[in-house]
């Protein structure tokens, strides 16, 4: 575990006062040190660290530690013998994981982001990719990653939220009976969204959100479920969405559904967008729409911009990213390449720019990575199917993929719309040359095995296109 502390450095000091711990050490110099890493690797210690011991206590490894140049260590525990770690600050806590969540809840209120949290029995993944993608017309959107290893990340969630986010979008998910009012306390959030209250754990879990509302947060929930009628009479402001109901502050009316897409109008006062679309059927992902919405009308965002949002968003399978940005969408995919995943990428970009008229469909492809065939053959088979489903521009990255823009050539793609790079240690090369091309409304896959690479060439695009 690795922290770097975004919004800027804490002393020992100010990080004994935020976790509510008690503070010793021998040098007046100690408490005043500034703090910018958290850590619970003694080689992760650079001199501006802070060490967390998680289960011992050992004075041992507190010197050790001190040896390496950390400024402080957080313990359980006090040492023993204080005198051998003179220089380092001590922090004395009840619970680490408790003591973290404290930090990290005050530390974040540095930062300029509002807070959207979302529960609910099912419906709220769903709704908050609409949310994501509807905020991100406009705004610098942060959503939590979905930790797997119970509590002891949730602090880290919220550390890890960028200095320059507008927007923190974090799902509430109940692992016990006091799961949600826990995660609500520890985000404090700005807007509240229910999805649904019933959940197999308990009816009325879902509500607690409420408990981690700021002092004039507001609650987004349906007014076509019946046991959300609790939440109505809690003290929050309470905003609702409906397909059934015109006295919600946005509705759903006129539902179209076709076979690969719903379209709808939504309306409210003095509010009335027709002929919203979204890729996706059944009634839960209009209410899901509704949400994302009812959200980018509350903060600013233009009608417009939200019928883009929510007909940009598309489905996708795991490891694979789709966004928008700067009018351009990606498709980022750096799982596994074999030729069959590649050609299902290449379909996807299809389907996607379909969906978009008059888009160009752009490939930045790696090398397959099939072993026991014929890779020269494979690559320039790919080349031929890329030409095959009519790809406007292609660059590759690797030392085989160039067989890909071999076989696109041979297939008829003329020379200038075919672009290689062979230096594999240099992703950014691709990345600076994609870029010359891209322009507002293009579709753009990126399917490649090197994670490293992808994640690289992925950020630069994203920086240069962001507004």
């Amino acid at each position: 575990m690795k922290i770097e502390l975004k919004l800027g450095a804490v002393t020992a000091k100010e990080l004994a006062e935020y976790m509510g711990a008690e503070l010793m050490a021998l040098s007046e110099n100690a408490p005043m040190q500034q703090i910018e890493l958290l850590t619970n690797e003694i080689s992760e210690i650079t001199k501006n660290t802070l060490f967390i011991i998680d289960a011992d206590n050992s004075l041992a490894e507190m010197m050790a530690a001190a040896k390496k140049g950390a400024y402080c260590v957080l313990c359980t525990k006090a040492p023993t013998a204080l005198e051998k770690i003179p220089d380092t600050a001590v922090i004395v806590c009840d619970n680490i994981r408790a003591a973290m969540e404290r930090f990290a809840n005050q530390y974040v209120k540095r930062g300029k982001h509002r807070t959207i949290a979302l529960t609910g029995a099912k419906g709220k993944t769903r709704t908050g990719e609409f949310v994501y993608s509807v905020l991100e017309e406009m705004y610098k959107v942060h959503k939590a990653t979905d930790k797997k290893d119970t509590e002891k990340n949730d602090a880290l969630m919220l550390l890890d939220i960028p200095a320059d986010a507008d927007f923190f979008l974090v799902e509430l998910k109940i692992r016990d009976k006091r799961d949600v009012a826990r995660l609500a306390k520890l985000v404090d959030c700005d807007l509240g969204i229910i999805t649904t209250v019933y959940s197999p754990i308990t009816e009325t879990a879902n509500i607690d959100v409420l408990a981690g509302l700021k002092e004039g947060g507001e609650i987004a929930l349906s007014a076509d479920d019946e046991a959300l009628s609790l939440v109505c009479r809690m003290d929050a402001a309470t905003k609702t969405v409906s397909v059934k109901n015109a006295d919600a502050q946005l509705y759903a009316e006129n539902i179209r559904a076709y076979k690969d897409r719903t379209v709808f109008d939504i309306c409210g006062k003095d509010v009335r967008i027709e002929n919203l679309e979204i890729h996706f059927t059944g009634i839960e992902n209009v209410y899901s729409a509704l949400f994302a919405a009812l959200v980018g009308l509350r903060f600013g965002v233009p009608a417009e911009k939200i019928r883009t949002g929510l007909k940009n968003y598309h489905s996708s399978e795991l490891g694979v990213e789709i966004y928008t940005v700067g009018g351009i969408t990606f498709i980022a995919d750096s799982s596994s390449a074999t030729a069959e995943s590649v050609k299902s990428g290449i379909d996807t970009l299809c389907d996607i720019a379909k969906i978009h008229k008059h888009s160009r469909k752009i490939a930045l492809v790696g090398d397959i990575r099939d072993f026991g065939q014929d890779t020269r053959e494979l690559h320039e088979r790919m080349g031929a199917y890329i030409v095959e489903k009519k790809i406007d521009k292609l660059f590759t990255f690797g030392v085989a993929a160039e067989q890909i823009g071999v076989g696109a050539r041979r297939a008829g793609m003329p020379a200038g719309d075919v672009s290689g790079n062979l230096e594999l240690f240099s992703p950014l090369k691709s990345a600076e040359a994609v870029a010359g091309i891209l322009k507002e409304g293009d579709v753009l896959l990126i399917r490649m095995g090197r994670q490293n690479a992808a994640a690289e060439i992925v950020q630069y695009l994203r920086a240069r296109f962001e507004k």
